[in-house]
């Protein structure tokens, strides 16, 4: 005989599965039950599927046995450059890698599915995965290499523009990121240049062209980019008066 709250976990009904994910956490022998809340983690519905994150960091704090499924989880290959993902097993990942940062330091075991994360169609996602990219950046400098690299070349713009907002946060001072964002104002993908131009505004003592740039992008066609563009002059403008005022 199946367990009342499995039944309830394959309910037809969003609210029923993301209750019966809060009702494992709450069951004293809920730890049995963490393998379909690993499941769960790749539910289409957000609710479910935070639901169910929730409950396994909750049991997680109780027993032993969580971890290791949640990082068993992060092994299920994402599919070859090229191919289609599936969305649940992509979400799955994500949501495995979001609870275990959540109980522990994040280590770079993480940092394949944080990367997909950037991509993912939820933007709630998005940036939970750009967060904890932020934090394991901060005990591992060889993220921002990584976040560089998506910057000029991945092939989802939504992960470019997130890698945008990520490099600002975690490097505002590698000439690195000056030159990844100062590229990425050029890309095809116009959410892309956007993302790319705030980011600028966040950098601390940028080199002299991005400026330049800047000043020349406050004439661009897409009025979005030519407002953020004469937004983040004047920030830098401002800094450096501030800058000089102090010397």
């Amino acid at each position: 005989m199946s367990h009342p709250l499995l039944a309830r976990l394959a309910s037809a009904a969003p609210a029923e599965r993301a209750a019966a994910c809060r009702a494992i956490a709450d069951d004293p022998a809920g730890a049995l039950l963490a393998e379909a809340l690993v499941e769960a983690l790749g539910d289409g519905e957000r609710a479910v599927a935070r639901a169910a994150l929730d409950a396994l960091v909750a049991l997680a704090r109780r027993s032993d046995g969580i971890a290791p499924l949640l990082r068993a989880a992060l092994r299920a290959a994402p599919p070859a450059r090229g191919r289609a993902a599936d969305p649940a097993a992509r979400t799955r990942r994500v949501h495995a890698a979001l609870a275990l940062a959540r109980l522990e330091p994040p280590d770079p075991g993480l940092l394949p599915a944080l990367v997909e994360g950037l991509g993912a169609p939820a933007g709630d996602l998005r940036w939970s995965a750009a967060r904890v990219l932020v934090d394991l950046g901060r005990l591992h400098p060889e993220v921002v290499g990584v976040l560089v690299g998506l910057v000029q070349g991945a092939d989802d713009p939504a992960a470019r523009r997130m890698a945008a907002f990520a490099l600002r946060e975690l490097a505002p001072d590698h000439p690195a990121s000056a030159r990844a964002l100062l590229e990425a104002t050029g890309d095809d993908d116009r959410q892309v240049r956007r993302a790319a131009v705030t980011a600028l505004a966040g950098l601390l003592d940028p080199p002299p062209e991005v400026r330049a740039r800047l000043a020349l992008l406050r004439e661009d066609s897409d009025r979005a980019v030519a407002r953020l563009a004469a937004l983040a002059w004047e920030r830098l403008a401002a800094r450096e008066q501030a800058q000089e005022a102090e010397r």
